[in-house]
């Protein structure tokens, strides 16, 4: 991680730092040090891919805080690049993606699945067409699967795909994201859209991506540049009046279950089915040539539904349910049998600290509206189905 001795050095100012809390509305809020003192990390994946990623560097919930009202940047060491280059790249692309990106011009973005011949979910993949070539963001993890997959669908065609090791992704989430970039001579790209452009003689390529509740890009840039821009990041935002801050996983994470955004490797995983992710409207297109899998998302369209889909459980208080744990059927006021389960959870400050769930549901008891119980601080607790896009009405079929 190149930016691990600024993560050291953050973590000690913040635990310097003093914040003056004598006018919040708090019991007990008075002048206080802030935890920190050495950042903490993540695991993230295994064997050649794994990595660390940053949890936090001593307080999540300015972290998180910063994601509502400031801006909250991100060292996204967990994210990892494909580098696809050749005369058929982007016409490949478009026979091995479930989304139409054989359309995309340079400038744009679009978000789709990479399956099996079963219909199975292999990775979610970002796909980037900029003037520096066509990258693909996809989980650390994933990048041999992609760049496997491309080779496999390679005969003839001008095409060739590489890991990109080279490269560093960063994040940046805020109301006052737009006000950063201007002061780096960045314009905010539109959804969908990617800009290319030089901070400081460095060569960055900014994509939207709004994946917390808010204004998002991911910054894509040469790994030796990483800790430049980051700082330069930093200072710009200092130096505009903005309330910039490093922030970990632990506060993003919190910022994207209350937005309803699921996670591939959290949410949904190598068998899940499209249909089952909340995500089928942004990831697939019914109106595109054929890609694997396309067979049986189809049919699943057009004939049936799936066995199982994710939903959200805002719940209606504090109370927390821990990912993996069960979610029961509401009958007749007590708990039936199981029906589900829970695959990530957090407050949502927006709420008034409520919690909000995300889980995996079987068909027949998925209704939106419809009532469940899961256990959440040692207690069943009923919640009442919503869904992943709030503002999407899904035909029970």
């Amino acid at each position: 991680m190149p930016l691990r001795e600024h993560h050291k050095l953050t973590a000690i100012d913040i635990m310097r730092s003093t914040i003056d809390r004598s006018e919040a509305d708090r019991p007990g809020a008075a002048t206080a040090a802030l935890a920190g003192g050495a950042p903490e990390y993540l695991g993230w994946g295994d064997g050649d891919e794994a990595c660390e990623t940053l949890a936090t560097l001593g307080c999540v919930e300015l972290e998180y805080a910063a994601i509502r009202s400031g801006v909250g940047l991100i060292d996204a060491a967990q994210r990892g690049l494909v580098l696809v280059s050749g005369h058929d790249a982007i016409d490949l692309l478009d026979r091995l993606l479930s989304q139409k990106v054989g359309e995309l011009k340079q400038g744009e973005s679009a978000a789709g699945f990479l399956l099996d011949r079963t219909g199975r979910i292999q990775s979610d993949v970002l796909v980037i067409r900029s003037d520096r070539g066509i990258l693909l963001d996809v989980d650390r993890r994933d990048v041999t699967v992609v760049a496997s997959a491309i080779e496999a669908m390679t005969f003839s065609e001008d095409v060739a795909a590489r890991g990109g090791d080279d490269w560093y992704t960063l994040e940046a989430h805020g109301p006052e994201l737009a006000n950063l970039l201007t002061a780096c001579d960045i314009t905010l790209p539109e959804p969908g859209r990617v800009a290319t452009c030089s901070v400081d003689g460095r060569t960055v390529i900014v994509t939207r991506w709004d994946t917390a509740g808010t204004l998002g890009v991911r910054i894509h840039l040469q790994r030796v540049d990483a800790m430049l821009m980051w700082e330069s990041l930093h200072a710009k935002g200092a130096v505009s009046g903005l309330r910039t801050r490093s922030i970990g996983w632990l506060a993003f994470n919190m910022a994207r279950i209350e937005a309803r955004t699921p996670w591939w490797h959290i949410d949904f995983g190598e068998q899940s089915l499209p249909h089952e992710t909340g995500l089928l409207a942004e990831r697939v297109s019914f109106t595109k040539g054929c890609y694997p899998g396309q067979e049986v998302v189809a049919r699943m369209e057009h004939l049936g539904h799936p066995k199982q889909i994710l939903r959200v459980l805002p719940m209606p208080d504090e109370r927390l349910p821990i990912a993996g744990g069960q979610v029961f059927f509401d009958e007749d006021g007590s708990p039936g049998d199981p029906i589900g389960v829970v695959t990530s959870s957090g407050p949502s400050p927006m709420r008034g600290n409520a919690s909000t769930a995300l889980a995996v549901l079987k068909w027949s008891h998925a209704t939106i509206g419809e009532t469940v119980r899961c256990v959440a601080d040692g207690e069943l607790i009923r919640v009442v189905i919503a869904a992943v896009e709030d503002d999407v009405q899904e035909d029970q079929r």
